[in-house]
């Protein structure tokens, strides 16, 4: 069975200032991995990363020196992924999947971007202008005063230290998509291209007066376009975003949970997220009960402080090892205990250290569910159309020759138009099973001769007499074969 195992980390709070240095840390990864291989279940090395969010602990309000620090907390967050994708990745940082979280927006850049109002300028209902959409009012209970955002292209640099550094850190790194610092979500792919995992920004309008999670009103519809334009073979969808989805009642700082649900609709299978510092596995549900189910993983803290942990819990970070069927999944939950040695956890609904998570496979139009190698066969000819259809037709031919079985009759046609339009003609002598129509014989005839085997093609034209060739182009196919045998002497 091919498992493919993903390393789930969250919220590292690194800086400068943290107590457990990044070699410490790596170190108790490293370990851990020499004592996970031998469970029962065994869970294989990772083979991606998972980063969701708060990669900084970031800079109180009001320190005049915040751009440096954050710069500073940033080189060691950098160090410590870099080693981190050496160790487990073989240096390939393009199975590392990052997205920020609210410890990574600059308070200080937010604040400079707002201008306090006097109460001339206080709306008549408070409360309903701060919750308007994409409201430019902010309150800050500490002060009892409203705030509005003026300078919004100020505002809006609030991440540039996150940015910085992952446009830093994947410098020269191939991914689906360039980076892109407005879109709201940015795209990778794991496990060979069977899962595109769509990394989105849960910070929209998050500062220093607003604390909860939120995505850019399109991020999860223009992202499910993209990955339909793309045509890529995925068999799974993931999502990953920072803020948690259920909170306590009086609560401001978790993300509607519509956007999961939304999620789901588009078809996305697998969730993960970090934010509320504990590890927790649940599925979620759209429109009809157990119709396009979700799986939703959140990871609790690797390394936040004392100050951030909740009561009774220690630094975790997850190991979701994906079935081979890409739909269902074991969320191994490893914890922090004596010595900074992390050990599986064992208590509250992890009993054995992991949990069993599923979801619902995708069906077509008659409700029949589709086998994965279907589905990426049934991709794979998309993609392929596409690229002939813009004019490149070794590219497409390449895209066809990976289906492991092109003999559903489109995929078959396009392979023998590719190879065609690229002059490929040993490609074409070469399709599996021959001639199957008048048309492929045409092809695989001329193919032939071609490439200078007159007497194969006279062999195969003969034997498949039975296509019903009609007379003239039979006569005229004979010609050549002649005619080439002549130019042979």
């Amino acid at each position: 069975m091919a498992l493919f195992t993903i390393l789930h980390i969250s919220d590292l709070h690194r800086s400068h200032r943290e107590p457990l240095h990044n070699h410490a840390l790596l170190g108790s990864l490293v370990a851990d991995a020499d004592r996970y291989l031998g469970e029962n279940p065994a869970v294989p090395l990772p083979e991606a990363v998972i980063v969701s969010g708060d990669i900084i602990q970031g800079a109180r309000l009001g320190d005049l020196n915040h751009a440096t620090d954050v710069a500073a907390q940033y080189e060691v967050a950098e160090e410590f992924l870099g080693m981190l994708v050496e160790r487990f990745l073989s240096g390939d940082r393009s199975q590392i999947v990052i997205v920020p979280g609210n410890h990574d927006v600059s308070w200080n850049i937010a604040l400079a971007s707002m201008r306090r109002l006097p109460k001339s300028e206080t709306p008549n209902d408070i409360l309903a202008a701060l919750n308007e959409p994409g409201s430019p009012y902010r309150w800050s209970w500490d002060h009892r005063a409203l705030y509005r955002i003026e300078d919004h292209d100020l505002y809006a640099r609030r991440l540039d230290g996150y940015w910085n550094f992952v446009e830093r850190f994947y410098s020269g790194v191939a991914l689906p998509l360039p980076f892109n610092r407005g879109r709201g979500f940015n795209l990778f792919e794991l496990d060979e291209g069977r899962i595109a995992v769509a990394a989105f920004e849960s910070i929209d309008g998050n500062d220093c007066f607003a604390y909860q999670g939120a995505l850019i009103p399109d991020a999860v519809a223009g992202c499910s376009l993209t990955l339909r334009d793309l045509g890529r073979p995925h068999v799974l969808r993931m999502g990953v975003w920072h803020h948690s989805v259920q909170g306590p009642p009086r609560s401001g700082d978790y993300m509607n949970v519509e956007s999961v649900y939304e999620m789901a609709g588009h078809g996305f299978r697998l969730g993960v997220h970090g934010h509320q510092h504990v590890a927790a596995a649940a599925a979620y549900y759209v429109h009809l009960p157990e119709r396009e189910a979700m799986g939703v993983v959140s990871a609790g803290s690797l390394c936040a402080g004392a100050r951030e942990l909740p009561r009774g819990v220690n630094r975790q970070y997850n190991l979701l090892v994906i079935e081979d069927d890409h739909r269902s999944a074991r969320v191994h939950v490893r914890e922090m205990a004596e010595g900074n040695h992390f050990t599986r956890k064992s208590n509250e609904g992890f009993q054995g250290g992991f949990v069993r998570l599923s979801w619902t496979s995708d069906t077509d139009a008659g409700g029949r569910e589709v086998e994965p190698e279907q589905e990426v066969a049934r991709l794979h000819t998309l993609a392929a159309e596409k690229t002939l259809a813009e004019g490149r037709a070794e590219e497409a031919l390449s895209i066809l020759k990976g289906i492991q079985s092109p003999n559903e009759p489109y995929a078959r046609r396009l392979l023998f138009e590719a190879a065609e339009k690229a002059q490929d003609w040993a490609s074409i002598a070469g399709i599996a099973g021959g001639p199957q129509s008048p048309s492929e014989l045409i092809s695989v005839v001329e193919a032939l001769i071609q490439i200078g085997e007159p007497d194969r093609a006279s062999s195969v034209l003969s034997d498949r007499r039975d296509l019903g060739l009609d007379t003239s182009t039979m006569r005229a196919l004979e010609e050549r074969i002649a005619a080439r045998k002549l130019m042979r002497r």
